[in-house]
């Protein structure tokens, strides 16, 4: 059996070429789109925009297929049937679902849906589930509301936005994640046929974004966070394993995979990484392998909340004091923040500064993201914090603008 989507040229309905056991049938599915935004490979609209129009086909594509099935199992496979079945799925697409009231109930869905997750998604994705639907949870209580499917609205959306931003004071991008979990779990429970309320797939439903600010550290404040006698075995400890970071790239996650258990021919480390399950192999800079070397191939990791907490200090104690000025979106107003740099460094530093440093000393892009895992440039630049000067002054550096 075979079920296709198809689009005849300068024409905007899209129809079904069905063929099974010799026979072939054409019905139109009563979906329409503009001519030439059909991807007749992919069988969905493209560029992804229209995520509801594409959901409708993928589900009546599945509808079709069982629909044939069981035409099948019942020996009543023929042309005429599965048209007349098609036409009856048509006319069902557009009647409203039918469901028990609390199987529309928006948190039941969110609580099962945790439920399932938790044997196979990091601890951290859970937490952040379950931080979500506490949120949504408060929500109801203050809105005096019990959100159905069907109320996951543009209404609620704005209502939403408008309690976070006021009422629990969320920076721009906590609102984002918030928003992104929502939508996610619509569209999961819209493809499991739950309910047909595509208000989240429009564009004003948006995940909310701001570029974070953030900073690096280059190499001579590396070098000299690397030669401050700490006053005790403590800090000397975080110290050594944030300088490991910054020149290895891994996430904090990853720091108990720096030892030599990782190593392979005694100059790279094979980790596979935490949140992403990625390998990649890490060339040891020499500053890299003195720090395994001198605790013997085996580092002492910490909580990455205490490990924060200390770094601060050590910055503080190497003098990484220059000011610095970052602003940030809290509770709908522009914060202004400027304190000494030790201030911003956390465990994420480290990563950062060594994609920048990286870069900067002029190693390709695609060989920094093989070590980093980032699978995308666009999310690798992010990482990357040079100026226009910077960015120019490397380029000059290219054999193009040589003579």
């Amino acid at each position: 059996m075979k079920v296709t989507i198809r689009q005849k040229s300068g024409m905007k309905y899209l129809y079904a070429d069905i063929v099974v056991s010799n026979i072939r049938c054409k019905c139109t599915i009563g979906i329409s789109i503009n001519d030439g935004v059909f991807d007749t490979q992919s069988q969905a609209v493209k560029g992804g925009q229209e995520f509801e129009t594409n959901i409708l086909i993928n589900n009546f594509k599945t509808s079709i297929m069982e629909l044939v099935r069981g035409l099948q199992k019942e020996g009543k496979l023929t042309s005429l049937n599965i048209t007349d079945g098609v036409k009856l799925l048509r006319e069902k697409q557009t009647q409203p679902i039918k469901t028990k009231e609390n199987d529309t109930l928006f948190v039941n869905f969110i609580m099962k849906h945790i439920d399932r997750s938790v044997p196979i998604k990091k601890k951290a994705t859970i937490v952040q589930y379950r931080y979500c639907m506490d949120r949504i949870l408060k929500f109801e209580k203050q809105a005096k509301v019990k959100l159905t499917f069907d109320k996951v609205d543009l209404d609620f959306y704005s209502a939403f936005m408008q309690y976070c931003i006021h009422d629990l004071n969320l920076s721009t991008n906590s609102i984002g994640k918030l928003i992104k979990n929502i939508k996610m779990w619509m569209g999961v429970a819209c493809e499991q046929g739950l309910h047909n309320n595509m208000a989240f797939s429009r564009r004003s439903f948006k995940k909310p974004v701001e570029e974070s600010e953030s900073i690096y550290l280059n190499e001579d404040e590396l070098l000299k966070i690397r030669h401050t006698n700490m006053p005790n075995h403590h800090l000397e400890n975080v110290r050594d394993v944030f300088i490991l970071a910054c020149y290895t790239g891994v996430r904090s996650q990853d720091y108990n995979k720096l030892n030599y258990k990782s190593l392979i021919n005694d100059n790279m480390l094979k980790i596979r990484t935490e949140k992403t399950e990625e390998e990649v192999i890490v060339p040891l800079h020499p500053i890299a392998k003195e720090i395994l070397s001198k605790y013997n191939g085996n580092i002492r990791i910490i909580s990455n909340q205490k490990f924060n907490q200390y770094l601060k200090d050590v910055c503080r104690i190497s003098g990484i004091n220059e000011m610095v000025t970052m602003t940030k979106t809290v509770g709908g107003k522009k914060q202004i923040l400027s304190h000494p740099k030790y201030m911003f460094v956390s465990s994420h530093t480290a990563r950062r500064s060594f994609a920048t440093n990286a870069y900067k000393s002029g190693m390709p892009t695609l060989a920094i993201m093989a070590i980093t895992g980032h699978r995308t440039e666009k999310v690798f630049l992010h990482y990357i914090k040079v100026t226009k000067e910077e960015h120019a002054r490397l380029s000059s550096l290219h054999s193009f603008f040589k003579c």
